[in-house]
């Protein structure tokens, strides 16, 4: 007997070793993040009532070793079942939730086989074992084994979603960039270089700068994810600008109201924005009273961007256009918020519409 009692104790002492291997660098605050982290909680909730469970049964086996009561060991090897079967409760619940901790139990949803199988093949192997080797209990050693491999699961289960973000974000900047690029505007562009070369030289000139200065802040902005000096969107905003105030038929007033200017943000995050204030808003009225205002302002934890016109957006759009505008200002939301944490909201009224960025204020300065 004191020979399985002694393999016990060292069994479940190792248990409660992996599991701290598991727990302490969460304690410590240096973890590795990953994006499922209500499934992470769940797991390491499961693990510590788990290390709870394995004291239980230390105590029992130290109790008969060293006290020689089995009377008491009993008491605590009972005792520990509960927190046990909790500790399966918790990882149960963390296989069948998704990454907002709810749990879906649809017909035809889709269990993580990498989860079953890690979490059923350690007890098995531990009950199959136990045939062989009787008065070892290794259930205690192979349900801890089971949680730290649903740990490296859900790591690298979070690696797959931050690389598929990655795509999505590259698939929105291009998308950006095919609604930016819009043939007309760059028709209508040099068209009006065109007419200006005949007029004003030097005039064609600086529209020729700011078009060339336009086209490749689109390109940097497809090419990087890193965020960038709100001065460098705000020199791409008044190159569009001035392209657009370049033909004669096309004018509208623009106006800055900025108070606060040391922030970052992600590029095209403002610029899109503006542009569908001055097509689909200042644009709208043909006698030239369009008028945009971007201010920018600390607001409490965050930086407020806003982008006012005074058009009928709606009103004035075809149906492609509508699409096309409701595309652009997804694609700038979701950017917005993986990038930098910040938001997008659109309210439109029958005085003009109004977009409304927040910036959070770790990104500044």
């Amino acid at each position: 007997m004191e020979p399985y009692l002694i393999c016990n104790i060292t069994l479940d002492s190792c248990g409660i070793l992996i599991l701290l291997m598991l727990l302490l660098p969460f304690f410590f605050g240096n973890g590795p993040g990953t994006t499922n982290r209500r499934k992470e909680n769940l797991l390491l909730y499961a693990a510590s009532v788990h290390i709870f469970a394995l004291l239980l049964r230390l105590a029992g086996a130290v109790s008969i070793l060293a006290l020689s009561q089995t009377s008491a060991a009993g008491i605590f090897t009972g005792a520990s079942i509960l927190p046990l079967l909790l500790s399966v409760s918790l990882l149960t619940a963390c296989i069948l939730c998704d990454e907002n901790g709810v749990i879906h139990l649809r017909k035809g949803e889709r269990v993580p086989v990498e989860h079953i199988v890690y979490t059923v093949l350690p007890p098995v192997a531990a009950c199959c074992l136990k045939i062989v080797f009787p008065g070892v209990d290794l259930l205690g050693i192979a349900w801890a084994v089971a949680l730290q491999l649903n740990q490296h699961i859900i790591q690298i289960d979070s690696m797959r979603r931050v690389e598929a973000a990655e795509q999505r974000l590259s698939r929105d900047r291009a998308l950006i960039m095919t609604v930016q690029m819009q043939p007309h505007f760059l028709f209508n562009t040099l068209s009006s270089i065109e007419a200006l070369c005949q007029t004003d030289a030097q005039a064609a000139g600086e529209s020729l700068e700011n078009l060339s200065g336009y086209l490749r802040g689109n390109l940097d902005a497809l090419a990087s994810e890193a965020l960038i000096p709100f001065d460098d969107e705000l020199r791409h905003i008044r190159q569009y600008v001035a392209l657009e105030l370049a033909d004669p038929s096309r004018q509208f007033r623009f106006d800055y109201e900025l108070d606060v200017r040391d922030f970052k943000i992600p590029a095209l995050s403002i610029q899109p924005i503006v542009e569908n204030a001055v097509k689909h808003g200042a644009l709208t009225h043909r006698d030239g009273t369009g008028r945009v205002l971007l201010s920018t302002e600390a607001f409490g934890e965050t930086v407020r961007v806003t982008v006012t016109d005074n058009g009928l957006h709606n009103a004035a759009l075809t149906e492609s256009q509508r699409e096309s505008r409701g595309i652009g200002v997804d694609s700038t939301r979701k950017r917005l918020a993986a990038l930098c944490g910040g938001s997008l909201q659109i309210f439109t009224g029958e005085s003009g519409t109004r977009a409304v960025i927040l910036i959070p204020k770790t990104e500044r300065g």
